[in-house]
């Protein structure tokens, strides 16, 4: 009797409004002029769209490899607002398997992390292997005779992959592969995590705190927001915890620029932190005298030899920063390397995951030193971390305003469009990605904007945008 209200088992399931079809071909004419309505901060529908067509198409980090060593490790982690089991299976195969009984939907499993061959519903017990498969339940002689066990599996992402320990997941059964979706980005990954066999492991527990903000204002600083350095983490310097601040930022004495991709991902780099006898990626010579540089490609062994990544984001929502700060009154600056997620926990809130991450190769002291360090820059109490969320939360609140709205505020992000500053493409860059000749710009972010919005307004993976129609 209800077969006219039937739906298909998959495709598409939130519908645009006409109102959020118009905000798009707006967003679409103001990048152009390199403004943004505060609205893409606040509309729930937009919010909604996100969920459905980012995070849960896209390629999206959960966890790093050696945070699950063991067959039967696990983590639970998200992507987007969903919980997923992140374990490595019997057959140490990486699974990200969906945090739900496919009984009643009740979790599976409410531990953070541990270690289990299998994982059991509370409600009414049913069973699952580590790998996702249906493995029983009370009475099954007598309730399943029939049951088709391979169809009740939990769900799991189909596709997972990592590079240099960072896993990956993606939701989307069509999805490129990792490395495609990472493009030239990947090239740098060699560069920053791939510099000796041993690799980089997390230190510790990721650590987390929500945030009143938007996930695409902390996305898009981490991307390439150099010129708030020197004017909002100025007290950083002035209590000698990160020496020559200035140089990291968009100023006169800085040696920084950005390197961007079309795909929304990007970074800034910079000519060096510290003086010899310092790597000039800052690190001590007990540290580089580790690296194995003759693994990267001649290009790449240029790079790592003159340059240093700051900051990086992955589209959608991974970060690193790679920084010298000092662990302790007086200490010299340790560099410190770790992977920031800005986890999306409605249109204002996000939740904040931090992983430190040590080299395999270094001292204990060292990876303390740096640890200590990135906790005291960008822990929940960091000093750096202060200044951002504070600023941060200003976006949403924008975005909700009446008065914003009918006055017609936009936010500006024409630093380095069209003449605005010192700030062009560098036509002698030899390496992947447009790089600029300083940081005193938003050309990246620009693109990160452009990327969100062929993502948000594209219904299928495939296909032409709504703005395009």
């Amino acid at each position: 009797m209800f077969d006219h209200l039937t739906e298909p088992k998959s495709g598409p399931r939130i519908q645009t409004s006409p109102a959020t079809v118009e905000l798009f071909r707006t967003v679409d004419q103001e990048l152009r002029q390199g403004i943004v309505s505060p609205e893409v901060f606040s509309d729930p529908e937009l919010y909604a769209l996100e969920l459905d067509r980012i995070f849960a198409r896209c390629w999206c980090f959960v966890a790093h490899e050696s945070e699950i060593p063991m067959p039967g490790d696990y983590v639970l982690r998200y992507i987007g607002q969903d919980q997923f089991i992140v374990v490595r299976d019997e057959d140490c195969q990486v699974r990200v398997l969906f945090n739900n009984c496919t009984h009643r939907g009740s979790p599976v499993c409410r531990v953070e992390k541990g270690n289990s061959s299998h994982f059991r519903c509370p409600y009414h017990s049913w069973l699952f292997k580590n790998n996702g498969e249906w493995s029983g339940a009370p009475h099954r002689k007598k309730a399943y005779k029939k049951l088709d066990s391979a169809k009740w599996g939990l769900a799991s992402a189909p596709h997972v992959d990592s590079v240099h320990g960072l896993i990956f997941a993606s939701l989307d059964p069509e999805a490129p592969t990792l490395d495609e979706y990472l493009g030239g980005m990947r090239w740098y990954l060699d560069a920053l995590l791939g510099l000796n066999e041993q690799g980089m492991r997390a230190i510790g527990e990721p650590h987390r705190w929500r945030v009143p903000a938007n996930w695409k204002s902390g996305a898009e600083n981490f991307m390439a927001d150099a010129y708030h350095v020197p004017s909002l983490h100025r007290s950083a310097e002035e209590v000698g915890m990160f020496p020559g601040i200035e140089a990291g930022g968009a100023g006169p004495q800085a040696s920084s620029r950005h390197v961007y991709f079309d795909e929304g991902h990007g970074m800034i780099i910079n000519d060096g932190f510290l003086p010899p006898p310092w790597h000039r990626s800052g690190f001590p010579p007990e540290v580089a005298d580790t690296f194995q540089l003759d693994r990267l490609s001649p290009d790449q062994r240029q790079f790592v030899e003159n340059h240093s990544a700051t900051t990086f984001l992955i589209f959608p929502n991974l970060g690193l920063v790679r920084v010298p700060a000092s662990p302790h009154p007086d200490a010299p600056p340790t560099v410190f390397t770790y992977l920031r997620q800005w986890q999306p926990h409605g249109p204002s809130t996000i939740v904040n995951w931090n992983w430190t991450l040590g080299w395999n190769s270094a001292s204990e002291q060292f990876n303390e030193d740096a640890y200590v360090a990135a906790l005291s820059m960008h822990g929940p109490a960091g000093i750096l971390e202060q200044d951002d969320t504070v600023v941060w939360g200003g976006a949403p609140v924008a975005g909700r305003s009446s008065f914003a709205r009918k006055s017609g505020m936009r936010f500006n992000f024409q630093l380095g469009l069209d003449g605005m500053s010192d700030y062009a493409e560098d036509p002698e860059w030899r390496f992947p990605g447009r790089a600029t000749t300083t940081a005193l710009g938003e050309a990246p972010q620009r693109a990160f904007y452009r990327r969100w919005l062929r993502e948000v307004s594209t219904p299928d993976s495939v296909g032409r945008t709504e703005t395009e129609q």
